[in-house]
């Protein structure tokens, strides 16, 4: 491919990728996202010529395939790999931005009630900025607090140009009107610790919410595992148990196999759904 025609394609693949600029941008890379659909250009190009050559090596000298039909089946596969690696390439900073707004909503409400001690203590918004990047333990919340001082410090915007651009950028919807109220406070009456204490409380009444939701739901979860996992599966044992015996079975299945689908299948893989499904609440809180 030319360096003209590769220049095309990637006017062209940015303008189809588009619709996931802001997601990109909220997922906090490094490079531009112009960038990013450059490389995942030129990664598309060299999948597509190097997958195309080994299937096509594999159906014509070991599958013994004729070679139009080795060459359409290529093809075909090319086509289906480089579309399984486009739509990861491009899901990828939507999965990124989420779990970037999960860590961040996880340890807001902790940040808000510390930046809320400290201006009771009288500390300037600026001061508060920086004590709050170099002290926070969460490595999302510490990079979004970092760039506000960068953008302040190095790139000499003033402090409200910064708190946009911080709610502009910011993933967590939660995280976006702190910075806007932190911001108009800022910019009026310039009283900090009347809106921090109250974006505190305020998190922090929803943050206790949400765990009284997670121990409901991981109760009702305890209650579906032990019907699942332990009382079904005895009843159902018993049950087949007792065919097998007198010779009955299911269908045209026989009582073994069912018992030997239901202890090395049903189980196993019931238990790692319920499994995912608690690991997916617990990473929320």
């Amino acid at each position: 491919m030319s360096p003209l025609s590769l220049e095309a394609f990637t006017a062209r693949f940015l303008q189809i990728a588009e619709p996931f600029r802001r997601y990109y941008e909220r997922a906090g890379f490094s490079i531009s996202f112009e960038a990013y659909v450059e490389s995942i250009v030129k990664a598309l190009v060299l999948a597509a010529a190097s997958t195309f050559s080994v299937l096509l090596f594999v159906h014509s000298y070991i599958f013994k395939i004729a070679p139009v039909f080795a060459v359409s089946a290529s093809l075909t596969l090319t086509l289906a790999v480089l579309l399984i690696f486009t739509g990861f390439m491009l899901y990828y900073p939507v999965y990124r931005a989420y779990s970037r707004r999960v860590s961040i909503e996880k340890d807001l409400p902790f940040t808000v009630a510390y930046m809320a001690s400290l201006a009771s203590s009288g500390m300037g918004l600026e001061r508060l900025l920086e004590r709050v990047a170099v002290y926070e333990t969460n490595k999302e919340l510490r990079r979004e607090f970092f760039l506000v001082l960068r953008d302040i410090k190095a790139l000499g915007l003033d402090t409200v140009t910064a708190l946009a651009r911080l709610s502009a950028r910011s993933p967590s919807a939660a995280l976006s009107s702190f910075a806007l109220a932190l911001r108009e406070a800022y910019m009026t009456s310039g009283d900090l610790k009347s809106v921090l204490m109250h974006y505190a409380k305020l998190m922090l009444d929803e943050k206790t919410q949400r765990l009284r939701n997670l121990v409901n739901t991981l109760s009702m979860l305890a209650e579906v595992y032990t019907t699942m996992m332990v009382a079904a599966p005895l009843m159902f044992i018993t049950m087949l148990i007792v065919m097998n015996i007198l010779g009955g079975g299911v269908l045209v299945l026989s009582p073994d196999i069912l018992i030997l689908v239901l202890t090395f299948i049903v189980i196993p893989f019931s238990a790692v759904g319920i499994y995912v499904a608690i690991d997916g609440l617990m990473s929320r809180v």
